[in-house]
C-alpha cells in the first residue's frame, strides 16, 4: 500500500516537472519569435495589422504560460502531499481558498485582461493612452494581468489591466496636419512651408513627414489658398501646433500673408462617416 501512494506521489512529480519543462520550453520558443517579428517592415497597412495581432497573441501566450504552469504545478502538489484535504475541498474550493490568500487583484486583473484582448482595445505596437494612469506610449508588452507601454522618451510603465478605465488608441500611429494660408504670392508661401521642413529640429523631435504642399488654389484676384501637410508622432504636436505656426509667421510678414496661418489636424475617413449620418437643414 505503501508502495503504491509512494508511486502515484513520485508519478504526480513527474507530471510537475514535465508542465514546468515544457512551459520553459514553449516560453523560449516564442522569446526567439517575437524579435523577429519586431524586425519585420511592413510595406502596407494590412501586413502591419497582420504583425500587430501576431505580435499580441504571442504576447499573451508568453504571459499566461507561467500562470497555467504554475496552476498545474500547485493542484499536483496539493494532490500529492494533501489528497484527502484536495479531494474534500475540490477544484471549486480550492479556488476560493486562493482567493481568500490574496489573488483578487490578480483575477480582476486577468479578467480585465481579456476582456480587453477580446474586444480589441488594442494590441502591441499600437500607439494609446491610458485612464486613469494618463500614459501615453506604444504598447510593448500586452498580458492577460498587464500592460507594458513604453513612452516616446524610453520611459516604461506598468499598468495593471484592472485599473485601466479607457484607452484612446491612434489608428495611423502619428498625427496628420493640414496647413492652409491664404497668401498673395503663392511662390512663396511655398518655399516658406517647405521651408520649416528644412530647419526643423534634428534628432528624435522631428517631424515624420516634414512639411509640404499638397494643394495651391486661386480664391480670387491676388488670393491664393495654399495646403500643405506634415505628419507628426502623437505628443510631439507642438512641432506643428507650434514651430510651424512660429516659423510660418516670421517668414510671411507684410502683404504676402492674408490672414493668420490654419494648422489642424483631421480624420478623414471620420469626417465621411460623420457626414453621412448628418442632415443640415
Amino acid at each position: 500500500m505503501t508502495v503504491a501512494v509512494l508511486s502515484g506521489r513520485y508519478d504526480r512529480l513527474v507530471w510537475g516537472a514535465v508542465a514546468i519543462a515544457a512551459a520553459l520550453l514553449f516560453s523560449r520558443i516564442v522569446r526567439l519569435v517575437v524579435p523577429r517579428l519586431e524586425a519585420q517592415r511592413p510595406a502596407e497597412e494590412r501586413e502591419l495589422v497582420r504583425l500587430r495581432r501576431g505580435e499580441t497573441a504571442l504576447a499573451l501566450v508568453a504571459t499566461a504560460i507561467p500562470y497555467v504552469a504554475a496552476i498545474i504545478v500547485l493542484i499536483l502538489l496539493a494532490s500529492t502531499f494533501l489528497p484527502r484535504t484536495a479531494a474534500t475541498l475540490g477544484g471549486s474550493a480550492l479556488v476560493l481558498v486562493l482567493v481568500g490568500f490574496g489573488v483578487q487583484r490578480f483575477l480582476m486583473d486577468v479578467i480585465a485582461g481579456s476582456l480587453i484582448a477580446f474586444e480589441r482595445w488594442y494590441g502591441v505596437g499600437d500607439f494609446v493612452r491610458i485612464e486613469p494612469a494618463q500614459v501615453s506610449g506604444i504598447v510593448e508588452q500586452f498580458g492577460l494581468r498587464t500592460t507594458v507601454i513604453r513612452s516616446l522618451n524610453g520611459d516604461r510603465t506598468y499598468v495593471p489591466n484592472s485599473q485601466i478605465i479607457s484607452a484612446s488608441r491612434s489608428p495611423r500611429g502619428y498625427r496628420r496636419y493640414s496647413i492652409e494660408l491664404l497668401t498673395a504670392d503663392p511662390e512663396e508661401a511655398r518655399r516658406a512651408i517647405e521651408g520649416v521642413g528644412r530647419r526643423a529640429p534634428v534628432g528624435q523631435a522631428r517631424f515624420l513627414r516634414p512639411p509640404h504642399v499638397v494643394e495651391e488654389r486661386e480664391l480670387g484676384e491676388e488670393t491664393w489658398l495654399v495646403r500643405g501637410a506634415a505628419d507628426v508622432a502623437p505628443t510631439m504636436e507642438w512641432l506643428a501646433e507650434g514651430l510651424l505656426v512660429g516659423a510660418l509667421k516670421a517668414q510671411l510678414r507684410g502683404e504676402s500673408l492674408l490672414a493668420e496661418p490654419i494648422v489642424y489636424t483631421l480624420d478623414e475617413g471620420t469626417l465621411s462617416r460623420y457626414e453621412r449620418r448628418v442632415l443640415v437643414r
